[in-house]
């Protein structure tokens, strides 16, 4: 008899709530690849969840012919993250379909059995099945997560370092995003790991006490879709792809960082709100390893903090004239700052306070 209760119905809410989520991320029209990738893990997690939600409704008892159903992608889940997260920063690979071998196996390994007679897939499930199939695609799981998390994480770290060395607006496209979703995919995955290491001590445990590990990924698949979106239109800049020749050893970077800088302040070029660390090497007439080495090697900085702390120090000065009655946002956009929030972290960074406080004393001045 097939009866919807309060564990298949709250499993199913959470759900639908998530494939809902995964068809507007499928139709986003910006970062349409990782958008994509991002709706297709959501699709892998909600299919995972499915028979269980049939589970505790009776379907598998009134038709036990579901069993084998192939539902089980988890081995997807891994290359589906970093590809997201690769996607979304540029440094997607030219060929995917290598990762999702893996998965494909595992696919087959129940879709093949499926259609078999019911007496053959209960022999199949004692004999192989459920003693070594399962829990070796478990395992490999669990792996694949753990290596395509720390490729993930690693890009992410790349990412951030790259767009500290080459934009002023770094703040503007900092991806937490990336970071935030990996850690709530690890923490879901201890969590999982927990239930299968208690599966496999006891093997009398049952779906029924797998309830509330499903209720978290049912957590999870509705983090990602509403998270995902809120993101979804997030466009990121791209790292160059020209990979310019090493430069050589052996030179003063504290000199060149200084001859640098010195032709950056005579040009005004920190004004630029559209300056890059590519942009501002063209215009110094270099490269941007060239620019990079002088100014981390040879101005204890990287381009952001150098331009952006030329550009406080600007505001700094014109807060400081009492005669200069601009609202303070003007001030900042007028250096060179593209967004309040750029501007805020980098006063706050470079000048120990808000604009706000250092505007503070001059209007106590003319009170």
């Amino acid at each position: 008899m097939i009866k919807f209760g309060v564990l298949s119905i709250t499993l199913l809410v959470g759900t639908v709530q998530g494939l809902v989520l995964a068809l507007m991320l499928w139709r986003a029209p910006s970062n349409r690849a990782a958008n994509r990738w991002l709706a297709l893990l959501i699709l892998a997690v909600a299919a995972l969840i499915t028979p269980y939600i049939i589970g505790f409704a009776g379907f598998y008892d009134t038709w036990p012919w579901l069993s084998f159903m192939p539902l089980n992608y988890t081995l997807a889940f891994g290359p589906l993250l970093w590809l997201h997260a690769t996607s979304l920063t540029g440094q997607a690979p030219r060929r995917v379909w290598p990762h999702f071998i893996p998965v494909a196996i595992e696919f087959l390994a129940d879709a093949l059995v499926f259609p078999l007679p019911l007496e053959t897939k209960n022999w199949w499930d004692t004999v192989a099945a459920a003693p070594i199939l399962s829990p070796a695609f478990r395992v490999a799981s669990f792996i694949s997560l753990a290596v395509y998390g720390r490729l993930a994480w690693r890009c992410w770290a790349d990412y951030r370092r790259w767009l500290g060395e080459n934009v002023t607006d770094a703040v503007d496209f900092d991806p937490d995003w990336i970071r935030n979703f990996l850690i709530a995919l690890g923490l879901v995955g201890l969590v999982w790991l927990g239930f299968f290491i208690a599966n496999a001590r006891d093997p009398s445990r049952n779906y029924f006490d797998q309830f509330w590990l499903y209720v978290i990924f049912s957590g999870l698949v509705i983090y990602l879709g509403v998270e995902g979106w809120r993101h979804a239109a997030m466009r990121y800049p791209v790292p160059a792809e020209i990979v310019e020749e090493a430069p050589p050893t052996g030179r003063d970077w504290a000199a060149l960082g200084a001859k640098f800088e010195a032709e950056i302040e005579a040009k005004r070029l920190w004004q630029d709100p559209d300056l890059t660390a590519a942009s501002l090497a063209r215009a110094l007439g270099t490269n941007s390893n060239y620019l990079a080495r002088a100014f981390n090697e040879g101005l204890g900085a990287n381009f952001n903090a150098v331009i952006n702390r030329r550009r406080v120090r600007q505001v700094q000065d014109w807060l400081a004239d009492p005669a200069d009655t601009r609202a303070i946002l003007t001030m900042a956009m007028d250096a060179g700052f593209r967004s309040k929030a750029s501007f805020n972290r980098a006063f706050a960074e470079f000048a120990g306070m808000t604009p706000t406080e250092a505007r503070a004393p001059q209007a106590r001045l003319k009170s």
